[in-house]
């Protein structure tokens, strides 16, 4: 309020209370206004109070555009109170906004009011105010004037919209945003009011999906005539139960490009109920996700499935699917049901598994959950062979299990593959051949010693007759007979290599084969070994090369298995070396006694490399080189009883050199011997 009313404010003060009865027996309905003011002792100490304690903010202005009064709402309003030289008709934002001829119409003596707008006093070039408010107003301008008189001032009431305005705006923006979201959404979207059922809202993904078709302000049977009455249900069931529905893969069979090709599309639908201001339900959103390519592609795995589980039940092998993790069968095919005697349940945990299956060890031993073949793979071991017995109301299986990892793939999930055999005759098969193989390794036993005493006689008797006839070489049983009894006396030796070649199988086989221990001075044995076949190698056109070591090689070997071994590898390079020299070498390095035997002969195929040290095994044809095939067998099960190898090195054409390496020193780790087959082709012989 102004200062020139201050005073008269306290002044007057008195005077009120005195006016107060006289004001409440007046009859303020029934007389002009004048009247009711003249009755009053004080009109102006009224007017002064309105116009103080009002909660509209008011200013008065002259005729030259200057304030004349404010009220405290006013000052409020605005954070500040005109200046003095406030000039309204030089107020640069209303002549901006164009709102100055509201003013000098309510001068003219009209009652005005102004559109709504944005004022900040602080924008204003011919006055300066630094603390003011921006707001949001609108103005009420009427004139005052006596009567009869010219305006000479005007009120202005002010109308804070502020709020309501950033309300408004906040509330534009918003819709803004929502509209543009559903626009660029990459869903269809459509908004339908009504029972009828009438588009109200579509983004343009819905357009386009829809061919284009024109659908605001049509009814959905209006927009789509082929609609599927299914799908028209949903709709209405939505708006009669208020409640959010989902239809998932729904088939819409329409023409969606308008140009009469029918199509089918699988959609997943979600309906939004929509409410009005008193919560009835008066329309629905629809959200719309064409899933065709999903579902064709889920169809095509399934129809794959489909058939690749027809494939496997053709199958005779038994074949179980399980999943990662947890162990669970997935599927099984009919061979693996029909050793199981019926179907075998899926999805079982695998305690449960393991107390419907009897499954046990070869031993006997009943396996847990946790060491059942489908729980070993699916905590990622490999399985190759694993040997189990199952046990089923049709008889026990001996199964022989194996798995394979598969992963994700072609919209397949990882799975373990465990195919497994039924091994049951088999392994009878196996158990009667190893009763075969004992009963002939017996008979081979019992032949060789049955053989060897007469052979052992003959040959004593050969000696005698052959030594009588080296005695007398000029006498006629020399000059008839000599010939013939040196050729008996050499198959009789080769006869009685044969036989302790078979007696040597047969101790391998039965564990009968003992290692006699010595220090043996193996350049010493080899060279001796080497002058007692030099005989064997005149016969045979071959020359024998003996390298001795630098210094003596001595070790602790079995001096009789050792003499077994260098005459087999001579033998053998005689045999296939003929007419060609054979080198024989020895040397130690590093705690190792090393022996080479080298022929120049027809070589071995490297295919034939790791056979040849099998049992009855030969690389070439029985046909051309006579034997059984048992002397590199017997050669390599010695050498490895003594903790040696031996390996060849060969190509065809190119002569065999064999290799054996001994320890000088028995190893203290060293076990009872066990013979083993052969190793693997391509490996040396270990």
């Amino acid at each position: 309020m102004a200062k020139t009313h201050k005073g008269r404010g306290q002044k007057r003060e008195a005077g009120r209370n005195r006016a107060s009865a006289e004001r409440s027996r007046a009859s303020s309905g029934t007389r002009p206004l004048r009247e009711q003011l003249a009755a009053v002792p004080d009109p102006l100490a009224l007017l002064e109070g309105l116009f103080t304690h009002s909660p509209v903010p008011y200013a008065v202005f002259t005729a030259d555009g200057h304030c004349l009064l404010i009220n405290p709402a006013y000052r409020e309003m605005f954070g500040a109170e005109p200046p003095p030289e406030y000039d309204l008709f030089r107020d640069e934002l209303l002549e901006r906004l164009g709102f100055l001829p509201y003013f000098r119409r309510a001068f003219a003596g009209e009652t005005v009011q102004t559109p709504v707008f944005w004022y900040d006093v602080r924008q204003l070039e011919h006055i300066q105010v630094k603390d003011a408010n921006r707001i949001a107003i609108s103005c009420s301008c009427f004139p005052l004037a006596p009567a009869g008189a010219e305006v000479g001032h005007i009120a202005i009431a002010y109308k804070d919209v502020t709020a309501e305005l950033l309300a408004r705006e906040a509330e534009r923006v918003e819709r803004e945003k929502l509209h543009q979201l559903f626009a660029q959404a990459p869903v269809a979207i459509n908004v339908l009011r009504g029972e009828e059922l009438r588009f109200e809202f579509a983004n343009p993904l819905l357009q386009k999906l829809m061919g284009g078709r024109e659908l605001l302000g049509r009814t959905l049977k209006e927009a789509i005539p082929d609609v599927s009455p299914e799908l028209v249900s949903l709709h209405l069931g939505v708006l009669e139960l208020g409640e959010r529905a989902i239809a998932n893969e729904f088939p819409l069979i329409i023409d969606y490009t308008g140009e009469g090709r029918v199509e089918t599309k699988f959609w997943n639908f979600i309906y939004e109920p929509l409410r009005d201001e008193r919560g009835r339900v008066d329309g629905l959103m629809t959200f719309a996700f064409e899933v065709t390519e999903q579902v064709l592609a889920r169809q095509a795995v399934e129809s794959q499935q489909k058939w690749l589980e027809a494939v496997l039940d053709l199958m005779p092998m038994p074949v179980v699917m399980v999943e990662p993790d947890t162990g669970a069968i997935s599927f099984s095919n009919a061979a693996a049901d029909r050793l199981h005697g019926g179907h075998i349940p899926k999805q079982e945990s695998l305690l449960a598994y393991s107390e419907r299956f009897h499954i046990t060890d070869p031993a006997g031993r009943r396996l847990g959950a946790d060491e059942m073949p489908a729980a070993r793979a699916a905590r990622g071991e490999r399985l190759d062979g694993l040997e189990v017995v199952w046990h089923t109301d049709a008889g026990q299986h001996m199964v022989s299990v194996h798995s394979e990892a598969l992963p994700a793939m072609h919209g397949h999930p990882s799975v373990v593959v465990m195919p497994f055999l039924d091994i049951t005759r088999l392994k009878t098969v196996e158990r009667h051949l190893q009763e075969a193989i004992r009963a002939r390794d017996e008979f081979l036993s019992v032949a060789s010693h049955e053989l060897k005493t007469p052979l052992t006689s003959l040959g004593l008797r050969l000696h005698a007759f052959g030594r009588a006839i080296e005695a007398n070489p000029e006498s006629d049983v020399a000059r008839r007979h000599g010939r013939e009894v040196a050729a008996m006396r050499r198959q009789v030796t080769r006869l009685a290599e044969l036989i302790d070649g078979l007696l040597d199988v047969s101790r391998i086989s039965t564990g009968r084969l003992k290692i006699h221990r010595e220090p043996v001075d193996l350049g010493a044995l080899v060279q001796e070994m080497v002058a007692r076949f030099i005989p064997e190698a005149e016969r045979a056109g071959c020359v024998l090369e003996y390298q001795p070591p630098a210094a003596s090689c001595v070790g602790s070997w079995d001096r009789l298995r050792m003499e077994q071994v260098v005459s087999n590898l001579l033998s053998n390079a005689l045999k296939y070396g003929a007419e060609q020299p054979v080198h024989v070498h020895v040397e130690e390095e590093d705690g190792r006694a090393r022996l080479w035997v080298r022929d120049e002969g027809i070589g071995i195929d490297p295919e034939a490399h790791a056979r040849i040290f099998q049992k009855f095994e030969r690389a070439v044809s029985e046909r051309n080189y006579g034997g059984l095939g048992l002397g590199l067998y017997v050669v390599r099960t010695l050498v490895e009883a003594m903790g040696g190898t031996i390996r060849v090195e060969s190509q065809p054409g190119e002569g065999a050199t064999f290799i054996v390496e001994l320890p000088l020193q028995a190893s203290e780790l060293e076990q009872p011997f066990t013979p083993h087959a052969a190793p693997a082709e391509g490996q040396a012989a270990s």
